[in-house]
């Protein structure tokens, strides 16, 4: 339930998000009158406990519903209320608007034990509520002039580090406050949300466009559903979903839906990993990658391949493996790797019913190690090596590679949704299906990782397998686009994030960084027919596409983060119109060219 209306809170935000309009936003009609210890923003949130109440009797969705982007907040009932059970809460956050306000319960908050922090928020200006001694020793106070949709985002946006503050009282508050008072927050931490206004863009403009293209996208069966996430600056401007999960349309892409992400894993899993230990010194790009996966060592075609090839798609390795056709033989399933039950000698599920022996990941690995290398080093895409990167970062630092992820880069992103075989561990009716496969599943694929390569890992690997929602994806590139830092933490030094987004070899006409994508080379001068991505976007830019239909891109130049999130592989993947309708340029394009001054 509490799922369910998580979703309708996130509807009722992104309906005043893009429908109201000519809003101003404006930092300087917050005014922060009290942060004792500098309670916000909020830094950490790792292991926190927060809990929201609204004390008046006006709704205040956006602001709630905004909170609830940054953390899992515990909404509290004012019929239920019980102080007792806050003690264990790190921070009280509440709300006031309007004239009715439940004077006792904040009576009650002001009795909290001083090790929970309490933050007040006002909608309406404190000299009407001056008579209450107890509003004014929160820990934090903030005041708004009314509870406009700009104005909610912009208070939840604070209290996490997404918006700024930096207004005055332009009247005094008797006995409390002179004209004149307000404290100042001027640096973002994380992501904020604002109307497209905010950042100087036309939402009409951008409306109009989207969805039109998007309408013309499903009904040419580009894909059954779609959703896509711009940020501008520092604030989330546009997220919106259109069509269903498949194309009898019964169940609609929600906000949170979660995506198989294809090759977006390669930079949301191991390349963040693999940067980490390049800031350790544990990885060497000019070193041979042979020191590192030490079966190359053995292998004269690869031995002396280096990291910085491999990354770059230089090092002319096979582009691809089919290791289904090492599982199947005339149709059906060799016993000898796969069986319908669980047991010591088959313990990994790679489907519904279906259990690998716990030896053919090495049979993988030395099929990997054998496969064929160009003696001519050009660019040649090829996901075979992030495949390896697993159980390589399991080497270099003992952590497994999931651990590894969790702990380093998704917690401090506060990247919750981000997951590997997300069957049982999320919402089902939140998760996209792929494709209706007809290769070993038999069935349409939903839950299970689409990649049959990274299936026959048990769904973990590097080169897919990985899920996730557009919120958490705009978090991990934006802290990208920010070149290595969120949430006032640094996770990447921006010297080895610059070296990884650079393109490492122009002569050989290899567009590639590390790991990441890059436009075209001479992008800029190409039709939007032909141009990848959107000719506006700048040559300093970079993101990665997956198989399943998914696109992620990071401009540090014009501060634009785009996610665009879909299964154009339903129902299977002949399904092609997303490439020939152009959709990701022209969406991405829309953003460029939808500035209130055009």
């Amino acid at each position: 339930m509490k799922v369910y209306h998580r979703v309708i809170s996130i509807i009722c935000l992104f309906i005043c998000l893009f429908n109201l309009q000519g809003q101003e936003s404006n930092s300087t009609s917050c005014v922060l009158l009290r942060n004792q210890a500098n309670v916000i923003p909020i830094q950490s949130l790792g292991g926190k406990k927060i809990a929201y109440i609204n004390l008046s009797d006006q709704r205040l969705e956006v602001f709630k519903s905004t909170l609830e982007n940054y953390f899992p907040i515990t909404l509290l009932n004012k019929d239920e209320f019980n102080t007792d059970a806050l003690s264990s809460y790190n921070y009280v956050i509440y709300a006031l608007s309007g004239k009715s306000i439940n004077w006792e319960l904040l009576y009650k908050l002001s009795k909290l034990s001083t090790n929970t922090k309490t933050i007040a928020v006002s909608f309406t200006p404190l000299t009407h509520y001056s008579f209450n001694d107890f509003l004014f020793e929160s820990d934090a106070l903030c005041q708004l002039p009314d509870n406009s949709v700009n104005n909610q985002l912009q208070a939840g946006s604070l209290i996490f580090g997404g918006s700024e503050c930096s207004g005055v009282l332009t009247m005094p508050i008797t006995d409390y406050y002179g004209k004149g008072s307000g404290l100042s927050i001027q640096n973002t931490i994380r992501l904020g949300y604002a109307l497209p206004e905010k950042e100087g863009l036309d939402s009409n403009y951008i409306n109009n466009k989207v969805d039109s293209i998007m309408k013309r996208a499903i009904n040419e069966q580009a894909f059954p559903g779609a959703q896509l996430l711009v940020a501008k600056n520092n604030s989330i401007i546009y997220h919106k979903s259109f069509g269903f999960h498949t194309y009898d349309s019964v169940v609609p892409v929600s906000n949170e839906d979660l995506y198989d992400l294809a090759s977006v894993t390669k930079i949301s899993g191991p390349l963040p990993i693999l940067m980490q230990l390049v800031d350790q010194g544990k990885i060497e790009l000019d070193e041979k990658f042979s020191t590192y996966w030490k079966d190359w060592r053995r292998r004269k075609d690869k031995k002396d391949l280096t990291v910085r090839e491999v990354l770059a798609h230089q090092a002319g390795l096979q582009p691809y493996y089919v290791f289904v056709n090492e599982v199947m033989k005339d149709g059906d399933f060799r016993k000898r790797f796969v069986r319908n039950e669980p047991s010591r000698r088959f313990p990994t599920q790679i489907y519904d019913g279906l259990y690998i022996n716990k030896n053919f990941p090495r049979k993988m690995y030395r099929i990997l190690n054998r496969s064929e290398v160009s003696p001519i080093k050009k660019y040649k895409y090829s996901g075979l090596s992030f495949m390896l990167y697993p159980k390589m970062i399991q080497q270099i630092t003992g952590v497994a590679y999931e651990d590894y992820l969790l702990d380093s880069i998704y917690k401090p992103l506060g990247a919750r949704h981000f997951m590997f075989n997300p069957k049982g561990k999320y919402p089902d009716s939140l998760i996209v299906p792929t494709e209706i496969d007809t290769i070993f599943r038999h069935t349409l694929v939903k839950s299970w990782v689409h990649d049959e390569n990274a299936g026959l890992l048990g769904g973990i690997s590097g080169n897919a397998g990985l899920f996730g929602t557009a919120e958490d994806l705009a978090k991990l590139m934006y802290m990208y686009q920010s070149m290595g830092t969120y949430a006032g933490k640094r996770i990447i030094s921006e010297s080895t994030l610059r070296e990884f987004t650079t393109i490492q070899y122009p002569d050989n006409d290899n567009k590639r960084g590390l790991g990441f994508d890059k436009p075209l080379i001479g992008n800029a001068g190409l039709d939007i027919s032909k141009a990848s991505p959107a000719p506006e976007v700048s040559p300093e830019s970079f993101g990665h596409g997956g198989f399943t239909g998914t696109y992620v891109w990071a401009d540090p130049m014009h501060q634009i983060v785009f996610i665009f999130l879909s299964n154009r592989v339903y129902p299977n993947r002949s399904h092609s119109a997303l490439y020939h309708l152009n959709v990701r340029p022209s969406l991405q394009q829309v953003f460029y060219t939808a500035g209130l001054d055009n």
